[in-house]
């Protein structure tokens, strides 16, 4: 690293773009979620990486100076298949009422990684839920959407080493690393997914390949729908109960789509939940036929998200 770009975080912090930098920043009054220690350097480098996309300069400066190690991942994603195993998603989230990521960073993200460019709000689900939500500067009702990987939550339940599912893993990638958990949990099901799943595996941490090779129990919500031209789209959502609860969460939810016209199923987030969120959603009022069916968690399938409402048959099952 040359002296220029050691003296950057300095020269930030001196300069007009303190205040951007400036973390955990003080809340807004009435502000429904306030920056602490864990939200730190993300939302600060976050504040300077908006500032700078603004303005229509390049963000490899900042991210070199303040984020060094996601760029180191991103590079180290680009020749593996990681990319294929996730869906769509969308950059807005309708509950909070705004844009998730900055699209500026995650246009960089985008080239960095080799996925496709954003069309409009729409964008590779695996690089926003991961890198993105990291960079998301959103207050919810549920806090920062970077907190799933910024928090030992998933870790700890699952019994997991420390880290491996965490912005800067000792071993594999942060995007690589979920993929692998996610997958495992979700995509195994279905032949030509595990098959690219299994292609991934060696991009991911040791413990993560182990981890998917045990029997997983798990809680299934299927929701199908039939679409024109005789294809059927199955949203899934699997709840993984923790050893042990963490941060007031007690199981992974892991939410996948499965798509007849591609013969595929894609991931699309994965975070944790508690008991009380696990069962509103799998309510037996909720289920059998004729039921209303929509994407969640800011998924985006053509021809589902946004066609109109459809009604289709929704099911729990064990696994």
């Amino acid at each position: 690293m040359t002296r220029a770009l050691r003296l950057l975080p300095v020269l930030f912090l001196f300069s007009g773009a303190a205040a951007a930098f400036e973390c955990p920043q003080k809340a807004q009054p009435g502000a429904i979620a306030a920056e602490t220690a864990e939200d730190c350097p993300w939302a600060g480098a976050a504040r300077l990486l908006g500032e700078t996309a603004g303005k229509k300069e390049s963000l490899e400066a900042v991210f070199t100076a303040q984020a060094p190690g996601i760029l180191k991942q991103l590079d180290a994603d680009r020749p593996s298949p990681v990319l294929q195993l996730w869906a769509e998603s969308i950059n807005y989230d309708e509950l909070a009422n705004g844009v998730i990521v900055d699209p500026g960073i995650l246009s960089f993200i985008a080239a960095r990684v080799g996925a496709l460019q954003p069309r409009g709000k729409i964008a590779h689900a695996g690089m926003e839920h991961t890198y993105g939500y990291l960079f998301s500067l959103l207050p919810t009702k549920f806090g920062f959407k970077r907190a799933r990987w910024v928090r030992p939550d998933i870790e700890e339940g699952l019994g997991l080493q420390r880290g491996v599912a965490g912005p800067a893993p000792a071993e594999g990638t942060l995007l690589a690393n979920i993929t692998c958990l996610a997958g495992g949990i979700a995509l195994k099901d279905v032949p030509a997914a595990a098959a690219l799943l299994e292609k991934e595996k060696p991009y991911c941490a040791a413990s993560l390949r182990d981890y998917s090779t045990r029997p997983i129990k798990s809680t299934r919500l299927s929701e199908e729908v039939a679409l024109p031209a005789g294809r059927k789209v199955t949203l899934r959502t699997d709840f993984v109960p923790f050893a042990k609860a963490s941060g007031g969460n007690s199981q992974l939810l892991v939410y996948s789509v499965y798509d007849s016209a591609q013969h595929r199923a894609y991931l699309v987030t994965a975070f944790p939940v508690n008991d009380g969120f696990v069962k509103s959603v799998i309510s037996p009022s909720g289920l059998g036929s004729d039921k209303p069916v929509q994407t969640r968690y800011n998924a985006y399938v053509e021809g589902l998200t946004d066609a109109g409402k459809f009604k289709g048959t929704r099911s729990v099952s064990s696994r």
